[in-house]
């Protein structure tokens, strides 16, 4: 794995004008944003360009049917960004994703409720427009509409260009996954898990793994769900249940991340009662489950009684930050939402990890619930597996001229159109592959045979490989 010297998650906005600036990671520091988010709950997400300077962000408002606006770096409301969808509630309602190969463009991913459906929406924003502070300038796009719950989250593909964005549905064990691509986005893949109790996990979050490679999905009903993820296929495997699975304002979780080492997991609860805790599980212990300990627990009483657990997320300088709110009701601005606690040394099993409340002053701003919807921007192609098409290693002279696959998306058949000196080659090798070179598929096609029946193929993305005496070509291909 190959990691960016990129900076697009090093300016956090979020809240009711906070906000957390990571540029210098060993000076980090705060100041106060221009987001009046007296009505932002938790859909909030921002962005930065390679360099560490804000682009944009947006937030959805309660008080607004069409939810979502867009600002510019200078805090107004970018041109054509008022009136996207959007629900401010929703957990990971909104999501900022670059375009592949194109560094002016972004997709923001957005979610509202109809009713008991979801509907899912793209818009694009692009920062050529109104003299390089950006614009909107398509909007509210849909994508879907389905039983969705609100957790929206996305990795980079294996070739360290394209990006899988995953959903899940509430109603039935099942995430779908998009391929998004320079040729737009593809999907939905669906997938399902063997988890038996999808129907209450509506609320929640789910987070990769810095490394992209482990994949949670956290919920009020107890469920804590660990997956194993193969950025090269989107294939979901090696699923635990490590939650209690039933209803109780301790288990209720809603917050949840990894250490920056892979082998922690922090899980926060939101609901009121006895306390609110943070938990830490050891992801390298025999019984993931029992290894379950308390690290922090805010007791319900005094000005703590509104407060909640909200977001958990892993900032650059490989600390975790954890923002508390309780809305605008009683005690909203006080110590504990204008402060976010932090975790030192996540990376350490126990109370080594040092867990400090309040430990970071918001310069006047305050915490509502949510700390913006990052992705791991930085991570790059996965070097010498087969899935990083891009850097392969695999001879690359006009590949794109010697074979073209078609349909692609395909469902039973891949057809192959030779082209040039392809077209007279007598002995043609074709093999499928999935990631880190699993070969799934070999044989030799005769002169005129042209096409490879694709049925016992999963829904997910491949290469296909051609040797001949000229060289080796490949080719990715996605089956629905």
């Amino acid at each position: 794995m190959s990691c960016l010297a990129q900076k697009q998650d090093r300016i956090w906005i979020f809240g009711d004008h906070g906000g957390i600036d990571f540029r210098d990671t060993s000076n980090v520091t705060s100041f106060y944003s221009g987001l009046n988010g007296t009505q932002v709950k938790s859909s909030v997400v921002s962005i930065a360009d390679k360099q560490g300077n804000l682009l944009f962000y947006a937030a959805a408002d309660q008080l607004r049917l069409q939810g979502t606006r867009v600002f510019n770096r200078n805090d107004a409301i970018m041109q054509n960004g008022d009136s996207l969808q959007g629900h401010p509630v929703f957990a990971q309602g909104l999501i900022i994703l670059p375009f592949p190969d194109d560094t002016s463009h972004f997709y923001i991913f957005q979610k509202t409720q109809n009713s008991s459906k979801t509907v899912f929406y793209y818009s694009i924003v692009d920062m050529n427009a109104d003299g390089g502070l950006g614009g909107v300038i398509s909007k509210n796009n849909l994508i879907q509409t389905d039983s969705l719950t609100d957790r929206t989250t996305a990795v980079k593909h294996a070739n360290g260009r394209d990006w899988w964005l995953i959903v899940q549905r509430w109603d039935q064990d099942e995430y779908l996954k998009y391929l998004i691509t320079p040729d737009g986005i593809q999907g939905p893949f669906r997938q399902q898990t063997a988890n038996p109790k999808p129907k209450e996990e509506y609320y929640g979050t789910s987070r990769f793994s810095r490394s992209g490679n482990r994949l949670v999905s956290v919920g009020q009903y107890g469920n804590i769900n660990l997956m194993d993820f193969d950025r090269c296929t989107g294939d979901i495997s090696n699923y635990q249940r490590i939650g209690e699975n039933i209803f109780s304002n301790e288990n209720g979780y809603f917050g949840c991340e990894f250490s920056p080492d892979e082998k922690v997991l922090y899980v926060g609860n939101i609901y009121p009662g006895p306390g609110k805790y943070i938990y830490q599980y050891d992801l390298t212990a025999p019984d993931i489950k029992a290894s379950k300990q308390v690290i922090n627990m805010y007791p319900d009483t005094g000005l703590l009684r509104y407060v909640q657990m909200g977001h958990i997320l892993l900032g650059p300088d490989d600390k975790i930050y954890v923002c508390k709110g309780n809305g605008s009701g009683p005690n909203s601005i006080t110590v504990y939402t204008q402060n976010i606690d932090v975790i030192l040394n996540p990376n350490v099993i126990g109370t080594g990890c040092n867990y400090s409340s309040n430990y970071f002053y918001l310069n006047g701003g305050r915490t509502t619930y949510g700390l913006p919807n990052m992705v791991n921007y930085n991570l790059g192609a996965m070097v010498g597996s087969i899935c990083d098409s891009l850097n392969t290693g695999i001879k690359e002279q006009n590949r794109r001229n010697q074979f073209v696959i078609s349909p692609n998306p395909l469902s039973n058949w891949i057809n192959i159109y030779k082209q040039d000196e392809l077209i007279y080659e007598k002995n043609i090798d074709v093999s499928i592959f999935k990631s880190k070179g699993q070969i799934l598929f070999g044989k030799s096609l005769h002169k005129n045979e042209n096409s490879i029946q694709a049925d016992f193929l999963k829904p997910g993305v491949y290469v296909l490989q051609i040797k001949t005496s000229k060289g080796v070509y490949s080719e990715r291909f996605v089956k629905i």
